[in-house]
């Protein structure tokens, strides 16, 4: 009867001990977390926009307090030169690129009978053109006018182009509406850069402390491919701006200071946002109304200075590709642009540079050389 009331209470407390007895109240904490903060989804994305600089700005904070900041004074004086910054730029550059923009919206009429008459021009040559070699185009299947495809084509291109307006439009309808985050996300970035250290630790302390210190610092190399990769891309995006700009300027280019700004927000969505520059370039260019030739000179020098930058700047400054395959690369942006957007292709690289440095941690053996199949073989001596 005793070895049965041993018994009894043996698995009774092996009962206690069992993992889903701890388990069950924090699933359930978690679970009722994620509905409400799903509930309030609306409102999550400037807290997790700063959330994220947080963590990017983080090993800048961390790297002036161990000179004997404090933390609360590090953040002030990173707050304060971004404040410094943002007044410089709205003083210096912001008159000029508004003034810009403003006096290219009161010319488009102008402007667009200026590409017409370009356009009309470069059409009646092809047409002459087409005219003196007419048999041997008709031969290959080439059997309209440039200017009857133009005309053709005329339509397709408007709709395209109003859609894109259009979408520009809300954007900035979009952008407008959302004033209130230019509050919430710099007060919610003060207070987080504040409590970063203490809100990664109190996460880590959710995980098996046999895990704790791989997974915290697995997390501290993610957060520094993505702060590398952010720091690095916004200093080349500023240069290419300033060097657009002065190069548009050289070439007596309209509006060189709000091109130059855009070329330098384009260059951070890669391939579509040289493209997009290059267009408005050329669109520029023939609105000047000094033809097919300067539009093209333009556009040559904008893509010298594009390729130096690719192949020289960027590699120097972004540390060169994050570990990707040049094929992944490509697939990883064209991933982010299907899911996501443009949004999506901005953060496609850093992100997928992280994954694969999970997936190595977990499988190193995905970045072991191969062997050779004659490794194994000892080569013949020589007679």
């Amino acid at each position: 009867m005793a070895d049965q009331d041993g018994a009894g209470s043996a698995v009774s407390r092996a009962a206690g001990r069992l993992p889903w007895r701890r388990l069950t109240p924090a699933a359930i904490t978690a679970a009722v977390a994620l509905y409400l903060l799903w509930r309030v989804r609306a409102i999550l994305a400037p807290f997790l926009i700063a959330l994220f600089l947080a963590a990017l700005l983080d090993p800048v904070v961390t790297r002036i307090a161990r000179r004997g900041v404090p933390r609360g004074r590090a953040v002030a004086s990173i707050f304060a030169l971004a404040i410094l910054a943002v007044v410089l730029a709205a003083v210096l550059i912001l008159p000029s690129a508004v003034a810009q923009v403003s006096d290219l919206a009161s010319n488009v009429t102008l402007y667009a009978d200026n590409v017409s008459r370009s356009t009309e021009r470069l059409t009646r040559r092809a047409d002459g053109w087409y005219e003196e070699h007419r048999a041997t185009l008709t031969s290959l299947g080439v059997k309209d006018k440039p200017s009857a495809f133009v005309s053709q084509q005329a339509g397709p291109v408007s709709s395209y182009v109003r859609s894109v307006l259009d979408s520009v439009r809300e954007a900035l309808v979009a952008m407008v509406g959302q004033v209130l985050w230019l509050i919430i996300i710099p007060l919610s970035l003060f207070y987080f850069l504040l409590d970063y250290p203490v809100l990664r630790a109190r996460l880590t302390s959710l995980l098996p402390a046999g895990r704790r210190r791989e997974v915290d610092r697995m997390m501290q190399d993610i957060v520094e491919i993505f702060g590398a990769y952010v720091r690095g891309l916004a200093k080349v995006c500023v240069l290419y701006g300033a060097t657009a700009a002065i190069l548009f300027w050289i070439l007596r280019l309209q509006y060189a200071l709000f091109l130059g700004i855009a070329a330098g927000v384009f260059y951070a969505v890669p391939y579509v946002g040289p493209a997009l520059s290059m267009v408005s370039v050329i669109v520029i260019a023939l609105t000047m109304g000094k033809g097919i030739g300067y539009a093209l000179l333009a556009v040559v020098v904008f893509l010298f200075m594009h390729v130096a930058y690719d192949y020289g700047v960027t590699p120097r400054v972004v540390g060169g590709s994050v570990g990707l395959h040049p094929l992944v690369n490509i697939f990883a942006l064209m991933c982010g642009v299907t899911l996501f957007g443009v949004w999506g292709m901005i953060l496609a690289v850093p992100v997928a540079a992280s994954l694969q440095k999970v997936l190595v941690h977990f499988f190193p053996w995905l970045v072991a050389p191969p062997e050779s199949e004659e490794s194994g073989q000892e080569n013949p001596s020589p007679s």
